[in-house]
């Protein structure tokens, strides 16, 4: 893989972000964009980078094929492959910018569970879908080592994954957790409601902040209700007549009850705990409880302002990857 496609993964997040699909019939490149989203710099890199951007769909579609849930964000590298569990909506691509500042040395494969192709249904359990992903893990890859990491809810399944391929004698050196939500937040409603609360409130205090005046804070609280009005309207007509957004739903709504039952057992293993900040540890997530399993659980913190409910993605991305190099490089001194 070149290094120009590399970067195409980035792009694709990006646009699946605004709701753009993009797909490929025959050596044609196809697009379907909402009114207004496909902006004219979204024109110019589909049309600039056609070529690439078919080549790694096309090489995702072949690997999709064989091994459904491997997402190959960075293919090349010397380095020991990380396969990441994304949150519980299940989306591969937001290890996106957290893969491009880890380098080009880095393998990092992005693990999709069943039911986000819209194709497959969603499994009802976290011991299910880890099963599911060693599967394809080895299959994708034989012997080890394998990097383990998982992100928010997707802890829990990174978790039992990892003890899953080590039960069966395969090297994992470290597990990384990003920002791991524990599983009793989702049976404790105010520890729920607070978390999920300072999630959706904490980006925009902090726009908020940079306004000069009270009443720009009341026009931009104003702003947003509306635009939060309009993206639940849009959201609902989406789900009711696009196959794949209604699968998805489903996937959502069946991983967290998953993720809510699920009773995490000790490992002896490695685990890295990497935080957007310390702060977390107060925010509601309750990480600290997964030392009740792993009493010997190390744990990095990021900058004070690291936006921890997207602290995977630009502009805290950068800061996150250095935190897994550390814990990295430190399992290395170890060894």
């Amino acid at each position: 893989m070149s290094a120009d496609v590399t970067q195409i993964p980035g792009l694709l997040a990006g646009l699946a972000a605004k709701d753009i699909k993009v797909w490929v019939e025959g050596d044609r490149l196809r697009c379907n964009a909402p009114a207004g989203a496909l902006t004219t710099e979204f024109r110019d890199q589909l049309r600039y980078r056609k070529g690439e951007i078919i080549a790694f769909l096309n090489m995702a579609m072949a690997a999709a094929r064989q091994q459904p849930a491997i997402i190959p964000l960075q293919s090349r590298g010397t380095r020991t492959p990380i396969y990441a569990v994304p949150g519980h909506i299940g989306a591969p691509f937001s290890f996106s910018d957290l893969s491009k500042h880890l380098g080009d040395d880095q393998p990092f494969y992005a693990l999709q569970p069943s039911g986000f192709d819209g194709q497959s249904e969603p499994m009802d359990s976290v011991e299910d879908i880890a099963e599911y992903f060693a599967r394809q893990i080895v299959e994708y890859q034989p012997t080890g080592p394998y990097i383990i990491a998982g992100y928010c809810s997707g802890a829990a399944t990174a978790f039992e994954l990892a003890k899953i391929l080590g039960q069966r004698g395969a090297e994992v050196p470290c597990m990384a957790l990003f920002g791991p939500l524990h599983p009793t937040t989702y049976k404790e409603l105010p520890r729920l409601l607070y978390f999920l609360a300072r999630r959706s409130v904490y980006p925009h205090l902090r726009e908020m902040a940079k306004l000069p005046t009270f009443g720009a804070h009341l026009r931009y609280f104003g702003g947003r209700l509306r635009n939060l009005g309009e993206r639940v309207r849009k959201s609902k007509e989406s789900v009711t007549t696009d196959p794949v957004l209604a699968s998805r739903a489903r996937l959502k709504s069946t991983a967290i009850a998953a993720f809510r039952r699920y009773i995490p057992t000790p490992y002896s293993g490695r685990v890295c705990i990497i935080l957007p900040n310390k702060a977390w540890l107060r925010s509601g997530a309750a990480p600290y409880r997964w030392l009740r399993v792993v009493p010997h659980a190390e744990f990095y913190f990021g900058p004070e302002d690291c936006n921890g409910s997207l602290m995977l993605e630009e502009p805290d991305a950068p800061a996150i990857a250095e935190l897994y190099r550390q814990a990295i490089h430190k399992a290395e001194r170890l060894t």
